[in-house]
């Protein structure tokens, strides 16, 4: 009877390791651990006009699978995509390995509709994280073949937007009701309408003018009347203001006209009225407010003036009316932007 060789059983489990090895190593080749290269997390804070599942939504239709999910948390060796908002504007960050400097943009959220927010800051962090990332940018590059721009322009901070002179000019037409006094005895009141002519440049200077024709009258006992017909143009430059839809200038210019004076008998075979023109204007220092809704607008706007020269109506030899001296005058009116 022969006996089994006892180096049968050593041979055969190193046999048996090797095949498993051999086999075992293409396995684990085929089928890598799920590590998601590139991925990164995204979060948001203080953006109250900012729904986060929808930017989340923009950024998976962009980027697939390489958003993190917030179960999986903001791992510190992973990029960094966030946003946070301070009033109408959004900060945009993407963040590398804690190693890396961030890269960020400041985005106006008026620049876009409510709707359309969420999608358009998606694309400005898709474009931040492709500076970092090569499978960000690799991803994106095979998404849009072609160069596309993936955000807005930055907003410009700054006090007027020099390269677009639409952006800078804007015109209002309108018309207004005035009232118009020279304090000085025997000064008018009078009352009338303006033209009027609004013009901003920029985000400081605001351009008024208008066309007033005003009436003003006096009574005097057993004589008769006194008319006076008050026409001029002004014109002002003032420094603006503004928050929201309000606004507020402070201006200053001249208003020049004629006044027409003219006398009216309670007897004219005994008293005999006449009609004189006369000069009037001077500078003056203006006030104005202006309310925006849409095209359409309101104004209101006060007036402190000296004129340098002075008709005077005179009833039997004695003053009864007179433009000239200190006047002081308010308008309020409402037009619109062309």
């Amino acid at each position: 009877m022969r006996r089994p060789c006892p180096c049968r059983k050593p041979l055969g489990f190193l046999l048996a390791w090797c095949c498993v090895a051999t086999v075992a190593d293409p396995a684990f080749a085929d089928n890598p651990a799920p590590g998601r290269e590139g991925a990164f997390a995204f979060e948001i804070k203080t953006c109250p006009r900012l729904p986060e599942e929808g930017v989340r939504h923009f950024l998976g239709l962009e980027i697939g699978d390489l958003l993190l999910t917030k179960a999986e948390g903001i791992p510190a060796e992973r990029d960094r995509l966030s946003l946070r908002c301070v009033g109408k504007y959004a900060w945009v960050q993407a963040t590398g390995p804690q190693s890396s400097a961030p890269v960020e943009q400041i985005i106006s959220l008026d620049d876009f509709p409510a709707d359309a927010a969420p999608r358009a800051l998606a694309l400005a962090g898709l474009e931040l994280l492709a500076t970092l990332s090569s499978t960000v940018r690799a991803r994106l590059a095979g998404k849009h073949p072609l160069p596309l721009p993936l955000t807005a322009p930055t907003p410009d901070l700054s006090e007027s937007h020099a390269t677009n002179p639409a952006a800078t000019r804007e015109t209002m037409l309108g018309l207004a009701g005035s009232w118009r006094s020279f304090p000085a005895q025997p000064g008018a009141f009078a009352w009338g309408g303006q033209v009027l002519l609004l013009s901003r440049f920029g985000q400081r200077w605001r351009f008024a003018s208008d066309a007033e024709a005003a009436t003003a009258r006096t009574t005097m006992a057993n004589l008769g009347q006194l008319h006076a017909l008050l026409l001029s143009y002004a014109a002002s430059l003032g420094v603006r203001a503004s928050r929201g839809a309000l606004e507020a200038s402070l201006g200053a210019g001249a208003r020049v006209g004629f006044a027409r004076l003219s006398g009216e008998s309670v007897d004219p075979t005994k008293i005999a009225g006449t009609t004189v023109w006369h000069p009037w204007g001077g500078p003056m220092v203006t006030v104005r407010t202006v309310g925006r809704w849409g095209r359409f607008a309101l104004s209101l706007a006060a007036e402190l003036g000296y004129s340098l020269a002075t008709a005077t109506g005179r009833a039997n030899g004695d003053p009864a009316i007179a433009v000239g001296g200190t006047w002081l005058a308010l308008s309020l009116g409402g037009g619109f932007s062309p």
